[in-house]
């Protein structure tokens, strides 16, 4: 099945992606399970020793998520299919002091990833599983569950047919015609779509559903947020 690479990289080229702030629900998700700064200079450790969590951000972009872990004081990985992408995030990490950037930051194909089982006690994926064929995310979910030990947590979203154009539990898939990301594929997700990603691969923790509506213009947009047990 078609991964959409050269897509992937047009955006990218025309810096679409180019994101550098981590996601408020997975600042949430941090300090909720792992780690809470409570300081300027301190933090609550909600698992010890922190220094020896291994966390993977699935499809990582330009890395904004793998500096945040790798500064939050976890070991930090990432994997995205855009080698632009990921050569941005290697700069960017060793900018932050990240030494082995290059052996931990890698480009490839989130259904074939380059760890062993078990090997990371956590994982964060915003904005990628939802973009993509749902045959492809089924087979990175059953990778991504191979990865991550048994017990470990993993944070991830989706987006909703809960907007304007759509129902609410509109559940198909669109190939993107805007400028921004054209040519990929959105796979919208209602709830049994998700019991069917992630089915005897992960327990659901958590699962809200966030509305943004922008109400002089009408328009609105909803994604799942979700927090993941590995079984």
């Amino acid at each position: 099945m078609e991964n959409k690479k050269s897509e992937w990289e047009a955006s990218y080229s025309n810096r679409d992606n180019f994101m550098f702030y981590p996601h408020e629900e997975v600042i949430r998700f941090f300090s909720r399970h792992i780690r809470k700064r409570n300081g300027l200079d301190s933090y609550l450790d909600l698992v010890s020793p922190i220094g020896d969590k291994r966390v993977l951000d699935l499809g990582c972009g330009i890395g904004r998520h793998v500096v945040y872990s790798h500064e939050t004081g976890l070991q930090a990985y990432g994997i995205d299919l855009s080698e632009q992408a990921v050569a941005v995030a290697v700069e960017w990490a060793e900018r932050r002091g990240m030494a082995q950037a290059r052996e931990q930051i890698l480009q490839g194909d989130i259904r074939h990833l380059p760890w062993s089982d078990g090997f990371f006690d956590y994982a964060v994926s915003h904005g990628v599983l939802d973009s993509m064929p749902f045959a492809i995310a089924r087979m990175a979910a059953v990778e991504l569950a191979r990865v991550v030990r048994k017990g470990g947590l993993v944070y991830c979203d989706l987006i909703s047919g809960d907007d304007i154009k759509h129902p609410r539990e509109y559940a198909g898939e669109e190939v993107v015609t805007t400028r921004h990301e054209q040519g990929t594929v959105q796979s919208y997700f209602n709830h049994s779509k998700i019991l069917e990603l992630f089915g005897g691969l992960f327990d659901i923790d958590e699962c809200f559903l966030i509305r943004r509506e922008e109400v002089l213009q009408g328009s609105c947009s909803s994604r799942y947020h979700l927090t993941l047990r590995r079984t």
